[in-house]
């Protein structure tokens, strides 16, 4: 038995909705191409069609998507939880936190090598030894570049649970300012 094979336009015009409408719902998974071809098979798109607008109009669809959504909120869920267990293994941070961490980090290091100069101007001011004069200047370039080398996860949380701690203490005091 030989299939009926139709174009986009043909299609359309015997379901009666445009070739727009054809497209949007080829999109949407209906009306197969036959295989190799640019042609429908007449037969199974009406069938598929009929099938459609019964779903619609009992509402099937609407549950279809709903099932979807709320799949799709499972995994956004699951994808939060593994986020939140990595973040307790201490396998991640916030970036906002480590941003954080590092800029203070950064201007301790920076504050430090400042006071260098200072510190080892009255140290070295007598010294004529050049060899004595470049071990204290690298001693103290050492211990400044120490402080960059000690990174510590637990700092970072440290550093974060205090801000939280705080942030929750004025929530309360603002809290209690209004119930006056």
């Amino acid at each position: 038995m030989r299939r009926l094979e139709v174009s986009q336009k043909e299609l359309a015009q015997c379901l009666g909705i445009s070739t727009r409408q054809v497209r949007n719902l080829k999109s949407e998974g209906l009306f197969q191409l036959a295989l190799g071809e640019r042609k429908y098979h007449l037969e199974e798109c009406v069938r598929e069609y009929i099938d459609f607008k019964i779903n619609a109009e009992m509402g099937r669809r609407a549950s279809i998507s709903k099932e979807q959504v709320q799949a799709e909120h499972e995994e956004v869920k699951k994808q939060i939880s593994l986020l939140k267990l990595r973040k307790l293994r201490r396998e991640l941070h916030e970036a906002g936190d480590v941003e954080y961490f590092l800029s203070d980090m950064l201007i301790r290091f920076k504050n430090r090598l400042m006071s260098i100069p200072a510190k080892l101007a009255l140290v070295i001011a007598g010294e004529t030894d050049i060899n004595k004069l470049m071990v204290l200047i690298q001693n103290e370039l050492l211990d400044a570049l120490e402080e960059l080398s000690e990174y510590n996860a637990d700092e970072i949380d440290q550093q974060t649970d205090q801000d939280t701690y705080l942030d929750e203490e004025e929530l309360d005091e603002s809290e209690d300012e209004d119930e006056e």
